[in-house]
């Protein structure tokens, strides 16, 4: 069992800046729900068990180890609350999509329907900056079910995932709205990116749903 070789996953995808706590202030992390970080803890440890495999028991108290770490050096480096929840969110996307895209790279699609893989740079979000979707469409040759989806269908899957997305990641002010309609559209645009069909498509958003609202 060499976990370590496998843990690249952790350390992928974009590296956010991560800054000291302003002076003078109240610090956030006493502010912060006593069980907050158990269940992020909790949230990491079934994600890395998804997508990282293990043997029994020695397996999963290195995921447990690995898991506890991985929350801590958030904690102490995240500037704020809504800093630290949208890291760990940020993260859980890479470690998603970084299983997502081995799968498409393994699968024999056809060239005609395969989009390559979601550059994830495009997730680190400046703090100014509003939440958007994409403007342009891919270049596709005629026929792609991309240019057949409702126009309508992308907004109201990132609405539909935004509602999902409050329910269960905690979240503070305008600011932390701002910050989960970002992931929302992140989510979304990594499906519409990867997926082969539309049928696929709203799979995944249904499946994306389905395992926040279970990972409580």
């Amino acid at each position: 069992f060499r976990l370590s070789a496998r843990l690249t996953l952790i350390s992928m995808g974009p590296s956010l800046q991560i800054g000291e706590p302003g002076m003078g202030t109240i610090d956030w992390r006493t502010q912060l729900p006593p069980d907050s970080r158990q269940k992020i803890v909790n949230k990491i440890m079934e994600t890395l068990k998804k997508h990282l495999p293990y043997p029994e028991t020695e397996g999963l108290i290195e995921l447990r180890r690995i898991s506890f770490k991985f929350e801590e050096k958030i904690f102490n480096g995240a500037d704020n609350q809504n800093h630290y929840f949208r890291i760990i969110a940020t993260k859980m996307l890479a470690m998603e999509a970084k299983s997502q895209n081995a799968a498409a790279s393994s699968s024999p699609i056809p060239a005609a329907n395969y989009s390559p893989p979601l550059d994830l740079g495009h997730l680190v979000v400046s703090d100014n900056s509003g939440p958007s979707l994409p403007n342009e469409e891919p270049a596709v040759n005629t026929g792609d079910w991309r240019t057949q989806l409702p126009p309508d269908s992308r907004h109201t899957n990132v609405n539909r995932l935004m509602e999902t997305l409050k329910r269960h990641v905690p979240y503070s002010g305008q600011e932390g709205i701002d910050e989960l309609m970002r992931i929302a559209v992140s989510f979304e645009d990594l499906i519409f990116t990867t997926a082969i069909n539309q049928m696929d498509y709203f799979r995944k958003i249904s499946l994306k749903m389905q395992t926040m609202e279970d990972g409580d």
